[in-house]
């Protein structure tokens, strides 16, 4: 098998080899996955994260070694819940990565990751906080991505998707959520009475074929964020998701789910 790593901030994910193609998703720096195919200049993937295939770019990653992929694998990570900066060796320049962006620590200091000949190390050394109260954390989380644009396929501030942002806001708390918001439906249990349902709680919505297709975070008993045009707040109403700021409403709540405990 042939394996890679994102050495880059984003690399999109399409569904065929070619640019044009629609996006998928996105990998972020530091994710592994595993090589699949190849088309050219393209590689087909399955992303170690959440099992998600899609096609990229063979310029913006690094293939490695079964060895390396292993010893990256298994080595001390630090998943950044910030946008941080990364030094590739002893470069004055250093490239931004996004919240969900992985270091493997495999260096001589604690702050690198050694992909062959090169050198990643974090600008600033920082600590992930200690999280006392997970469905605090996530809220908290969430309401930072406020107002971040929607991009179908995208997994960052600067452009997500509504399974994104619920996937990106848990991996920062060591949940591992499905890419797909048909498959995120799958984690976790329900919560029949929505009259119980808990902040952090995950809110499903379903078209009128039954089938769900969005979803959100419960920020309060009657309130979600969720992804839609961009990252915003929108009330509950007699199970309609009315958005605060323009008072429309396309969503229906259908069912929530606790993946937190």
């Amino acid at each position: 098998m042939v394996f890679g790593i994102a050495t880059t901030s984003i690399i999109p994910m399409r569904a065929e080899a070619f640019h044009q193609s629609e996006m998928v998703s996105q990998i972020l720096f530091g994710e592994l996955f595993t090589i699949i195919g190849c088309v050219e200049d393209w590689s087909k993937i399955k992303l170690d994260f959440d099992g998600t295939e899609g096609w990229i770019n063979n310029s913006m990653f690094q293939d490695i070694s079964a060895d390396l992929y292993n010893e990256l694998k298994h080595a001390k990570s630090i998943i950044l819940d910030n946008i941080s900066d990364i030094v590739i060796g002893n470069s004055s320049h250093s490239m931004r990565v996004m919240p969900g962006s992985e270091i493997h620590i495999n260096g001589l200091q604690s702050n690198q990751m050694i992909i062959g000949n090169k050198t990643f190390s974090l600008k600033h050394r920082t600590s992930i906080p200690m999280r006392g109260n997970t469905r605090h954390s996530v809220l908290s989380k969430a309401l930072e991505y406020m107002n971040a644009p929607y991009l179908w396929g995208g997994r960052s501030p600067f452009g997500i998707d509504c399974s994104g942002f619920t996937q990106i806001v848990y991996k920062l708390h060591g949940i591992v959520l499905p890419r797909e918001v048909e498959d995120q439906f799958s984690v976790g249990r329900i919560v029949k009475d929505f009259n119980e349902a808990m902040p952090g709680d995950l809110a499903f919505m379903a078209n009128e074929n039954g089938q769900i297709c969005h979803v959100g975070i419960i920020i309060e008993p009657n309130k979600i964020i969720h992804a839609d045009g961009f990252i915003r707040l929108a009330m509950i109403e007699n199970k309609n998701i009315c958005n605060i700021d323009s008072a429309t409403n396309k969503y229906s709540l259908s069912y929530i789910r606790n993946v937190i405990d």
